[in-house]
C-alpha cells in the first residue's frame, strides 16, 4: 500500500487541470450558468440582498436559511475563478465580498437573523399555529459558518487583509456570545446541534489563516462535546468507534441522524486531525466511513435515505440528495490524503460518476434536490424563499471541483493518477521540473485509458496509477512492453520527454438482486416520493446492472419504453450481455442482450438528468 501522510500530500491547484470530453462538457456547462453568466449574477445578488433583508427569523416562530446560499455561491465561484483563471469572476467576487463586509455590524455579527442570538430550536408549540405542522427550525450558526467558510475561500483567492479581518471578527462575536451567555453550541439549531458544529471546519481554517488560538480552542471544544461519558447527542467521536449501526445510536433518526450535516463534521475533524495529529479524530472518521458502508451505502453508490441516516442499504428505493453525495465524497477525498488507502477513491468514483453527475441538469440551468432510483429526480425551484438559489445547486460546482481536485494529486515526488475522467493538465513537480499531460480514451463505456505525458526538467519521476476495485484484470503498455499487472496500484517511472501508457480494465457484469425491505413503515414512502409520484414506491424485487463503474440503467432518452421499464421485474437467473454502442443522448449507451430480447441501456447518471414533467422516464430495475 503506498503511505501518504498529510505532511506530504499535494493537491495541484484546480487550474492546472481541466476535465475534457462529456464530463467536462456537463461541467463547463454548469459552472457557467450557474457562476459565470448574468443568470449567475442574479443568483448572487439574491443571497447577498438576504443579509439586509434578514427574513431568516421575520416569522418570529422559527427559523430559515437563506444565509447558507451566499457562502455557498462564493465557495463555488472562488474555485471556479481557479479553475477557469477567470479575472473577471474574480473582480466580482472581490466587489461582492466587500459590499458584504459593510453590512457586517460593530460587534462583529453578520448574518441573516435579525437576532443574533435566536440560536436554539424554534418550539413545535408554537410553529404548528403558523405553519400548519410541529417545525423546530433554526439554522442560524449554520448559515454564519458558511458565510465564514465563505470569506475564507475569497481571502484565500484574493489576498485581501480586510477579509480575512471580517471573517475573524464574525467568528470571535460567535465565539464570545456563546460564551458570555452560557451557551453549549450542541444544544443550538436542529437536529442535536449536528449542523450548528460543522462550523469546526471554517473555524480550523481560520486558525490556519492567523494563528490565533481562540480559534482552534474553539474548535477542540466542539469535538471534546463528542466524546461526552454521558453519551449525549450526537456524541459523534464516540459512537463513531463504538461499532454501532448509525442508525441506532439513538432512537428516532429523523430527528438527528442529518446526512450532509454529519459528513461536514467529519470533514471538520480531519481537519482537526491535521493541526492536532490527535489520531482518534482520523480514526473516529475512518470508523463512520466504514459504518456507512455497512448500514447505510445505498444502490446509487452514495449514503443516506434523502439526508437522513436510516439504514438506507436495506431499502428497495433509493433517494439521494446531491448534498450528501459531494459530503460523502469530500469525506472518501479528505480520507485518501491521509491515509492513502486506494478504497477510498474507488467510493470518490463510484459517487461521482453516478448520483453526483445524475444530479446535475444536463442543460447547466439547474439541479436535482434528490436523486432516485427509477421514475424522475426530485426537482425544486423554491427554497428558502429564494427563488434562483438553493441548497443543492448552490453546493454542485464545489462537487465537480473536489473531482477535478482528487484526479490527480502530488504525494511526495510521486504523481498519483487516480480517477480517469478525460482530462489535461500542467503543473510544477515539487522536486524540479513540470509536467503535462492528456488523459482520453472510453474508460466507463470500455475500461481503456490512455495517458500522454510530457516531462521537462526532470526524469524518472515515479507515478502511480489506481488500479479501480471494480477491475477483474489489469494491463498496462509502455515504451511497447505490455503486461499484465495486479494489486491497487501500478506503479511507472516517467521518463524525460514524451511518453504514453496504454491502461484496460477488464470487467464483468453484476447483476445485483434487491428484495424489499424486512422491515419499513411509511416514512420512507413520504420521503422517497411526491405528489405525482404517488403509486411509484416500489414493494417488488428487482435486479440493477452494475459494469464497471458504471450503474446502468434504461431511459426514453435512449429509447425505452414505460412498458419495459416499469412492467415486471426479470425472473432471478437471467443473463445479459453488452455491446457499446455511440450515442448523443448520453455518457455511455450498450445494446444489451437478455436471450429472449435485445434493448437499450445506458449510464445512470444520463439516464434522467434533467428537469422533466413525465414521472415514468428511467428505471434501474429490471
Amino acid at each position: 500500500m503506498l503511505q501518504f501522510s498529510h505532511s506530504t500530500a499535494v493537491s495541484p491547484r484546480p487550474g492546472t487541470i481541466r476535465f475534457k470530453g462529456r464530463v467536462g462538457a456537463q461541467m463547463d456547462r454548469f459552472l457557467n450558468r450557474r457562476l459565470r453568466s448574468e443568470e449567475g449574477r442574479l443568483a448572487y445578488q439574491e443571497a447577498e440582498d438576504a443579509f439586509r433583508n434578514k427574513l431568516d427569523d421575520a416569522s418570529g416562530v422559527h427559523g430559515i436559511w437563506q444565509g447558507e446560499f451566499w457562502g455557498k455561491w462564493i465557495i463555488g465561484a472562488v474555485r471556479t475563478a481557479e479553475y477557469y483563471g477567470d479575472d473577471e469572476l474574480r473582480e466580482f467576487i472581490r466587489r461582492g465580498v466587500h459590499r458584504l463586509l459593510v453590512l457586517q455590524e460593530p460587534s462583529g455579527y453578520l448574518g441573516t437573523y435579525r437576532d443574533p442570538m435566536n440560536v436554539f430550536a424554534a418550539d413545535p408549540a408554537r410553529t404548528e399555529p403558523v405553519l400548519g405542522w410541529p417545525c423546530n427550525w433554526n439554522w442560524n450558526i449554520w448559515c454564519r459558518k458558511y458565510t465564514l467558510w465563505g470569506l475564507l475561500e475569497a481571502w484565500r483567492l484574493l489576498g485581501d487583509p480586510e477579509i480575512l479581518a471580517g471573517a475573524e471578527r464574525l467568528a470571535a462575536h460567535l465565539i464570545h456570545s456563546l460564551r458570555e451567555h452560557h451557551i453549549r453550541l450542541g444544544s443550538t439549531g436542529t437536529f442535536a446541534g449536528i449542523p450548528s458544529g460543522s462550523i469546526l471546519k471554517p473555524m480550523v481554517l481560520l486558525y490556519r489563516a492567523t494563528g490565533n488560538g481562540e480559534f482552534l480552542d474553539f474548535a477542540k471544544e466542539i469535538a471534546a462535546d463528542w466524546k461526552r461519558p454521558d453519551n449525549l447527542a450526537p456524541n459523534l467521536i464516540a459512537n463513531a468507534l463504538s461499532g454501532r449501526p448509525v442508525h441506532e445510536w439513538y432512537p428516532e433518526p429523523k430527528e438527528w441522524a442529518k446526512v450532509y450535516e454529519m459528513l461536514s463534521c467529519f470533514d471538520g475533524l480531519i481537519e482537526l486531525y491535521r493541526e492536532t495529529g490527535d489520531r482518534e479524530l482520523l480514526a473516529a472518521a475512518e470508523a463512520f466511513h466504514a459504518l456507512l458502508h455497512r448500514g447505510e451505502y445505498n444502490l446509487l453508490f452514495s449514503v443516506g435515505f434523502n439526508d437522513i441516516f436510516r439504514h438506507a442499504a436495506a431499502q428497495l428505493n433509493a433517494i439521494s440528495e446531491p448534498c450528501d453525495v459531494l459530503h460523502w465524497m469530500r469525506l472518501c477525498y479528505e480520507l485518501f490524503v491521509e491515509t492513502g488507502k486506494k478504497r477510498y477513491l474507488d467510493d470518490f468514483e463510484l459517487a461521482f460518476l453516478n448520483p453526483f453527475l445524475a444530479a446535475a441538469c444536463r442543460e447547466g440551468s439547474w439541479g436535482a434536490r434528490g436523486v432516485r432510483s427509477h421514475g424522475r429526480h426530485l426537482i425544486v425551484f423554491e427554497q428558502a424563499g429564494m427563488r434562483r438559489n438553493h441548497c443543492c445547486v448552490n453546493n454542485m460546482p464545489r462537487g465537480f471541483l473536489n473531482a477535478v481536485q482528487a484526479a490527480v494529486t502530488l504525494h511526495g515526488g510521486a504523481v498519483s493518477i487516480n480517477l480517469y475522467v478525460e482530462s489535461e493538465g500542467r503543473f510544477p513537480l515539487p522536486g524540479g521540473g513540470e509536467l503535462s499531460f492528456t488523459l482520453t480514451g472510453d474508460y466507463a463505456g470500455r475500461g481503456e485509458v490512455l495517458l500522454t505525458l510530457e516531462l521537462s526538467g526532470a526524469a524518472d519521476v515515479p507515478l502511480c496509477l489506481r488500479i479501480p476495485g471494480w477491475a477483474t484484470s489489469a494491463e498496462i503498455e509502455s515504451s511497447g512492453v505490455r503486461r499484465e499487472v495486479s494489486g491497487e496500484w501500478i506503479e511507472e517511472k516517467i521518463p524525460a520527454g514524451r511518453s504514453e501508457i496504454r491502461l484496460r480494465f477488464g470487467r464483468k457484469l453484476e447483476i445485483r438482486r434487491h428484495l424489499p425491505p424486512a422491515e419499513t413503515d411509511e416514512w420512507y414512502e413520504i420521503r422517497w416520493s411526491e405528489p405525482a409520484m404517488k403509486g411509484m414506491f416500489r414493494t417488488e424485487p428487482g435486479s440493477t446492472l452494475v459494469y464497471g463503474p458504471l450503474l446502468l440503467a434504461r431511459s426514453k432518452f435512449i429509447g425505452n419504453t414505460e412498458a419495459e421499464m416499469f412492467g415486471p421485474a426479470l425472473e432471478p437467473g437471467f443473463d445479459c450481455r453488452l455491446r457499446r454502442i455511440a450515442s448523443e443522448e448520453a455518457h455511455c449507451v450498450f445494446e444489451a442482450d437478455f436471450g429472449s430480447f435485445t434493448t437499450r441501456v445506458c449510464d445512470y447518471a444520463s439516464a434522467g438528468n434533467a428537469i422533466l414533467d413525465d414521472v415514468h422516464f428511467f428505471s434501474v430495475y429490471f
